[in-house]
């Protein structure tokens, strides 16, 4: 581990910790690992709450960061640091990205993953739906992520287990801990077939407040969200919602307006989401034949320097892709529409277009 991943192991201590102080430190000219060394004056003077200050002076200190390290070699998890070359590229479009994730099982996730989330309090036919998804997401060769939880996520993983898939479970608490206590099973298949993930460390408790932080990551990781059975106050309609601001795909599973389990997922629906009303209604994409209506000098799109931008950046506005490719707004949107013709991009809820993953 060099130094800097130890300052950053240290700095991730403090739940407050995210990868974006790592760009606003390294614009000042600050190291993670000369910011730890600074001390708690300096720490006062950059704004550090006194808690902070006191824990990541303690752990500093007393070589937790080593203590850490060894811990995650013992249990067999790997630690993940923001700028390395395996972090996923998926989380950068947060605002707050985690600075370091422990991982335990295969590494890295795959890059193609799709989130089925819902209700811990789900109907049998919410945990049926969520299991055959799920299954089915997994015979065309896409991961399927979920938070770990009972009901829709539990059924999620064990629908993508069943059918020989990978899953990935992203937790609201250390790696080595098992909540819930039911799902110790489960979690032990997931680690042979899958991924167990979090950025909290070892050890980390289960505690209410973390799981909104852990939504962010589901929203992130994918490309699509599929909500199966979900209250208009809940994890999954968190994660959806984050997930439509950055761009993501979202589906929702509709259920009866009289149900209390149904009605943030039905609210989606009306906020534009689309409605799965066939499982295999994932799997079709429609037939491009709109780009008939084009020229034939213009079929091949694939050489577009727009679309290689949305291959290597992912989902991007217009106003991004514009100076990204040094075009104006209205050429790259007429670009846009022509390849969304051709069945190449495809264009989000929150405005933002993306690549079509063939």
């Amino acid at each position: 581990m060099t130094a800097r991943e130890k300052a950053m192991l240290t700095l991730n201590a403090w739940e407050g910790f995210h990868a974006r102080f790592l760009e606003d430190w390294a614009a000042k000219g600050l190291s993670p690992e000369e910011l730890l060394g600074a001390g708690t004056a300096f720490w006062e003077e950059i704004g550090l709450p006194e808690k902070c200050r006191a824990l990541l002076s303690r752990y500093r200190d007393g070589c937790w960061a080593e203590q850490e390290s060894e811990k995650a070699v013992r249990l067999g998890a790997r630690l993940v640091f923001w700028g390395n070359d395996d972090y996923p590229g998926g989380l950068k479009d947060l605002s707050r990205p985690p600075a370091v994730l422990y991982a335990r099982g295969k590494w890295p996730v795959p890059e193609r993953m799709d989130a089925v989330v819902g209700t811990r309090r789900c109907s049998p036919y919410g945990s049926r739906i969520a299991r055959e998804v799920a299954s089915r997401i997994s015979e065309s060769r896409v991961a399927v992520l979920s938070g770990g939880a009972l009901g829709i996520d539990g059924a999620a993983h064990a629908g993508a287990l069943e059918a020989g898939g990978v899953t990935v479970a992203v937790l609201g608490t250390g790696v080595d801990l098992v909540y819930p206590v039911e799902h110790e099973g489960l979690f032990s298949r997931i680690i042979e077939q899958g991924t167990l993930l979090s950025e909290f460390p070892l050890s980390t408790p289960s505690r209410a407040w973390r799981f909104p932080r852990r939504n962010r990551l589901i929203a992130a990781l994918v490309g699509r969200v599929v909500v199966v059975e979900a209250p208009l106050k809940s994890g999954a309609i968190l994660t959806a919602r984050i997930a439509m601001d950055i761009g993501r795909e979202i589906w929702a599973v509709p259920g009866r307006i009289d149900e209390w389990g149904c009605k943030g997922s039905n609210s989606l629906l009306w906020d534009g989401a689309h409605p799965l009303v066939d499982v295999e209604d994932l799997f079709r994409v429609p037939d491009p034949s709109q780009g008939e209506l084009f020229k034939e000098e213009t079929a091949n799109e694939n050489s577009s320097p727009v679309l290689e931008a949305l291959r290597v950046f992912g989902d991007q506005t217009v106003d991004i892709l514009a100076s990204q490719v040094r075009m104006g707004a209205a050429d790259i949107l007429v670009e846009l529409c022509r390849m969304e013709a051709f069945g190449l991009v495809r264009r989000s809820l929150s405005g933002r277009w993306s690549a079509v993953l063939r």
